[in-house]
């Protein structure tokens, strides 16, 4: 997937011209990457009298280190393998634009030899010095091919050089502070059940959630407060029941890119951080697939080419809780979680100047009947829940020549979430959004690009909630309880946005940019200036700092308390960033230091004490965001009156592949206070979502043989939670109703959790079988979520966090 600035550099830009290809448009990189240091590598053991090629994907940093590498095109997996570990170890001179050390892709094939292979001559101009790198001799020899190489579409195959290149070219971030994962470690790390989404959780500045709902809580900031797109197009909802697992085949990404504040322009209608999730195009060379089983889910995958410019991938994936609980019929039991989703890719690059790409995705999760119900229930006491949607996409690129490119992405969806507890409440909300966007890109002088946007949102929409007493409507208004709230209006988001990037001396990147916002519910429009640089100090020391205004609508929820619905306007937040990156390329080692403030203003509170209940708090929210339920009373008043600050500081440390160690590794802290103030004339106090201390160390060892080893430690602050002081009779209803101590003023102990995976690979011709295990919670440690109170709350008992969850899988791969 081509970046900002990003180009593909054909044969004939590349190398010599060739008088029967055609010509290509002229491409962005001035050089691309020239190999300095190769690093032979042995056959696998026991495969000596083979030979085999495996071609690789290969980016290549500012540095010259190999950032990353991925197979495209399969030698078998042991030869893969031992590919991947030795292109790692590859040293480049960078690749450059106009003579700056640039990011950079290419392809590379690494050829296992038996016997001596004559080297063709190099070209004039060489690609990768790896080129003119002879054969080694011997019946373990292992040389460098004379083909890194790209396809280019507007060549016939007749035409298509022997020898050639891609280059891609990602752009300086345009974000204070931008963490990316990709390539082989969305995949390793413990705890996440090889899912690349729940690898998120090893970034600084990322909380825990109550019971690993999946919610994304970003330096103290409500699940709500944070975006999650694909393909530029938000998700409503990222994870399935109890975060065990995403809403996308992680096997099917380029990466994920985690921004905790500061970001770019482009992206809108948060306060918080935004997590963009990066599909790929389907590979090429072969038809590839693989079948996934383990205790939880079953997964499927298959993906390859359909014609000379198109390919094709699908995937499918469905979880058997439900069917294993039905078939043990545990009484009393009656629902389980069931959930499934699907992703299907079709790419078709007709040209070097389009790209074309459809996706399509969508998500399920529901509660299913699984055993009959007791004798004594009642129809009061049952629950459902059924949370969907679904999108199909379509994207275009095109590029004008080599200084212009113009993206254009619209998504239709369709968002389902029905809930429902007995005759006392039920909830129907019905989404179809549509989003259009349209941006171009331009570079208009020398060390001056200009970014301009329009992000258009417009979702149409259903909204019932009922709710009412057990015995039926009351009569008293005063204690009413019953609650009929319908919306059918259309929500009409437009926003248009421009970024420029000026670079100063080839040492300081400066970008500034504003976004306008309109939000058509609530008849308001917001502004909001931005601005980042990052000054590059060395090749190994650069220095970061950022300051913007970010604004949210309020959610429609809130919007139909009708009381406070023509008051409520936006949230706001300043965000403001300071940081440092320190790289060691010898030891693939980095490191990260940033510090950061937010100041939130207008933030939207209800009335009411704060964390009131069971689920008040960090917990109701985080249950809100993962399921679409409301925990606050049907009576709820909403009003712009809470301010709040977060600041910190953050520390990250990043173990890459091809170290002198077999390790890849995260590292993370974070020091943090996350305050809120509701009202006017109240005390400051600390958030529901206050983790003052959050460390993550994560690493996965490739002990060789196929044999894998991975284990994430976490240690993170119990959530904040207002304590129950005492109660008090209520004679009309006879119940008994709490009373409440100073807001958030108790905590939850220290959360801490060891996870450890653990795989063998084993190759049978070109299929690979893979066993593993990933267990959650490896000692059982009994955490606490939250506290739950008797009838009169003279006792409290503490809300126990997952237990241990081991998965046992097997996968094939093709």
């Amino acid at each position: 997937m081509l970046s900002a600035w990003a180009a593909t550099a054909s044969a004939q830009d590349l190398l010599a011209p060739a008088a029967s290809a055609p010509e290509a448009p002229a491409a962005h990189v001035s050089r691309p990457p020239q190999l300095l240091e190769f690093i032979e590598t042995a056959h696998p053991v026991g495969r000596e009298a083979d030979a085999s090629a495996v071609l690789l994907s290969v980016v290549v940093g500012i540095d010259g280190s190999v950032e990353s590498a991925e197979v495209v095109e399969s030698g078998g997996a042991d030869f893969d393998a031992a590919a991947l570990d030795a292109v790692r170890r590859f040293r480049f001179e960078p690749a450059t634009i106009d003579g700056v050390p640039t990011r950079a892709r290419i392809r590379y094939r690494y050829v296992f030899t038996v016997t001596a292979v004559p080297t063709p001559p190099a070209p004039e101009a060489p690609d990768v010095d790896a080129a003119s790198e002879p054969a080694a001799e011997g019946d373990a020899a292992a040389a460098p091919s004379p083909e890194p190489e790209a396809v280019h579409a507007e060549l016939t195959d007749a035409e298509i050089p022997t020898f050639s290149a891609e280059g891609v070219v990602e752009p300086p971030p345009r974000d204070a502070i931008t963490r990316r994962i990709e390539g082989d470690a969305l995949t390793q790390m413990a705890g996440t059940r090889g899912d690349a989404l729940r690898a998120v959780e090893l970034m600084p500045g990322v909380g825990r959630p109550a019971f690993g709902l999946g919610v994304l809580i970003v330096r103290g900031a409500a699940p709500q407060d944070s975006q999650i797109m694909l393909g530029g197009s938000p998700v409503p909802l990222a994870y399935h029941f109890g975060g065990i697992t995403s809403f996308y085949q992680s096997r099917l990404l380029d990466g994920i890119t985690f921004m905790p504040g500061n970001f770019s322009v482009r992206y809108g209608r948060a306060v918080g951080g935004i997590l963009e999730v990066d599909p790929r195009d389907p590979r090429t060379d072969r038809p590839h697939g693989f079948i996934d089983v383990n205790v939880i889910d079953a997964s499927a995958m298959i993906e390859g080419a359909i014609g000379p410019h198109l390919s094709i991938a699908m995937a499918v994936r469905r979880s058997y809780i439900d069917a294993i609980l039905s078939a043990l019929n545990i009484p009393g039991l009656g629902v389980a979680p069931a959930y499934y989703d699907y992703q299907a890719t079709v790419a078709w690059n007709p040209d070097s100047s389009n790209r074309v790409r459809l996706l399509m995705y969508g998500s399920d999760d529901q509660l299913v009947t699984v055993s009959s119900a007791p004798a004594n229930a009642t129809a009061n006491a049952s629950f459902g829940l059924d949370n969907q949607f679904h999108r199909v996409q379509l994207q275009w690129r095109h590029l004008y020549g080599e200084d212009v490119q113009h993206d254009i992405s619209a998504s239709l969806g369709f968002d389902l979430n029905q809930t429902g507890a007995g005759v006392q409440f039920r909830q129907d909300r019905t989404q179809w959004p549509i989003v259009v966007r349209s941006e171009w890109r331009a570079r208009l002088a020398e060390g001056f690009h200009l970014v301009a946007g329009l992000d258009l949102q417009v979702t149409p929409f259903h909204l019932d909630i009922v709710t009412q007493s057990q015995s039926g409507p009351t009569q008293t208004t005063a204690r009413a309880t019953d609650l009929h709230l319908h919306r059918d209006d259309p929500i009409f988001r437009p926003a248009i946005y421009a970024e420029g990037q000026i670079t100063i001396a080839e040492i300081l990147d400066v970008v500034l940019g504003t976004r306008l916002d309109l939000y058509t519910e609530i008849g308001q429009a917001t502004l909001s200036p931005r601005v980042t640089s990052r000054l590059r100090v060395s090749d190994q020391f650069s220095i970061r700092a950022g300051v913007g205004l970010f604004s949210q609508p309020p959610d429609i929820g809130q919007l139909l308390q009708a009381s406070a619905s023509s008051i409520l306007g936006p949230a706001w937040a300043v965000h403001t960033d300071l940081g440092i990156d320190i790289r060691f390329p010898t030891e693939h080692l980095s490191f990260q230091l940033d510090g950061f403030y937010k100041h939130l203003i207008d933030r939207v509170v209800a009335a009411g004490p704060a964390g009131g209940g069971a689920f008040g708090g960090a917990l109701g929210m985080e249950l809100a965001s993962a399921t679409g339920l409301s925990f606050t009373g049907p009576n709820t008043r909403y009003a712009n009156t809470g301010l709040g600050r977060i600041y910190g500081l953050e520390v990250a440390a990043r173990l890459e592949p091809g170290g002198p160690i077999p390790l890849i590794g995260f590292l993370s802290y974070t020091l943090m206070r996350s305050e809120w103030l509701d009202h006017p004339g109240e005390d400051w106090h600390l958030s529901p979502f206050d983790q003052t201390h959050i460390f993550t160390l994560a690493l996965s060892w490739q002990i060789g043989s196929g044999f894998e080893l991975a284990a994430t430690l976490r240690l993170v602050s119990g959530n904040p939670y207002t304590p129950v002081t005492g109660s008090v009779a209520d004679l009309g209803s006879g119940a008994y109703q709490p009373i409440y101590g100073a807001a958030y003023s108790a905590r939850s102990p220290l959360f801490n959790r060891l996870d450890v995976r653990f795989q063998k690979r084993f190759s049978i011709g070109d299929v690979g079988i893979v066993l593993y295990i990933d267990i959650q919670n490896v000692y059982n440690q009994a955490n606490q979520e939250g506290v739950s109170y008797n009838y009169d709350y003279t006792q409290s008992n503490p809300i126990p966090s997952l237990p241990i969850i081991p998965s046992l899988g097997l996968r094939g791969e093709l």
